[in-house]
């Protein structure tokens, strides 16, 4: 099948969503956040808002009756301002591995104890990542690698506590995965108080891809995630089983329980948490759903202890 769709410019964008039922307000201010959003972009949070269709195969694209503009803007601002949030946890979330992880390979092993490939299990996966952060430090134009390059001759490369933060989340779940010496992983794992090496390591892999989402501005609200974040004993029961109905421990809500549980480790008097059931009481009941809530979540600990 060829792809025939002839592009619309903004006026005839919201002239087709009229004729498909939405109700677009005022028409200039429309007009406006599809200038500036996008009409594919804002697509995607207008979908449950269509009738569905009788096959149940393709898309109607009718909107439900009395279904406004502001209803579907108000879920991508939700939307926006939660990757916001969760991109702010998992910013310290990572900020705090980093430490943690380049503190104990240093005081265990010295200041540049991520050159010696003995100290890695997969001495293959080591070189290339070697190789990889050399190159992007011999690019890098940050003041602090500049002024090591500038400075000092010999080693070739800074110490681990500052090429640690040129480190992404996926890159630095790479390093500390191949990490040889378990007693630097149980300096991270009981430093947020996380029950297994395993479970820390499963943890930062399926965070990675949440970041991403954040920091490229996808939709997060309702996603499947093809990764399930792993059970925590100590948060069972606070956690939806991993083998719900629907494919309910693919969605957000398991990586908010675990991510608040790292946020009250690493910043116990924070208001991260006040601050997303803020969030989350601005949305119903259905759109919760979407991101994998069970209907008792405000019975279950952590959310029952602080009420917006």
């Amino acid at each position: 099948m060829r792809y025939a769709k002839t592009p619309l410019n903004p006026e005839e964008q919201v002239q087709l969503l009229i004729v498909r039922g939405l109700d677009c307000g005022y028409i200039e201010r429309t007009h406006h956040y599809l200038s500036h959003i996008g009409y594919y972009r804002l697509s995607a949070y207008w979908l449950p808002f269509e009738l569905p269709s009788d096959d149940h195969q393709t898309r109607n694209h009718a909107f439900i009756p009395g279904t406004t503009f502001d209803s579907v803007l108000n879920l991508y601002i939700f939307d926006r301002k939660l990757r916001l949030l969760v991109m702010d946890a998992i910013e310290r979330i990572e900020v705090s591995i980093r430490t943690r992880w380049s503190g104990a390979m240093a005081l265990c092993y010295g200041s540049h104890a991520y050159m010696q490939t003995v100290l890695f299990k997969d001495s293959k996966a080591h070189s290339k990542d070697l190789d990889k952060l050399t190159a992007e430090l011999e690019k890098s134009s940050e003041t602090f690698i500049v002024h090591y390059r500038n400075k000092y001759d010999e080693p070739r490369l800074p110490p681990i506590w500052v090429v640690v933060e040129t480190m992404s989340l996926g890159t630095l779940a790479r390093w500390l995965r191949n990490t040889k010496n378990t007693d630097v992983k149980k300096e991270v794992m009981q430093g947020l108080n996380m029950p297994t090496i395993e479970v820390l390591e499963n943890t930062l892999n399926a965070l990675t891809p949440i970041r991403n989402i954040c920091a490229h501005h996808s939709r997060l609200w309702n996603r499947r995630l093809v990764m399930k974040m792993p059970v925590i004993k100590r948060l069972r029961d606070q956690m939806v089983p991993q083998d719900a109905a629907n494919f309910q421990a693919h969605y957000l809500f398991n990586y908010l329980v675990t991510i608040e549980h790292l946020m009250h480790i690493i910043n116990p008097h924070g208001t991260w948490k006040k601050r997303l059931l803020e969030l989350l009481a601005t949305v119903s009941e259905g759109e919760l759903r979407s991101m994998g809530f069970p209907a008792d979540w405000q019975q279950r600990l952590p959310w029952r202890e602080v009420q917006p």
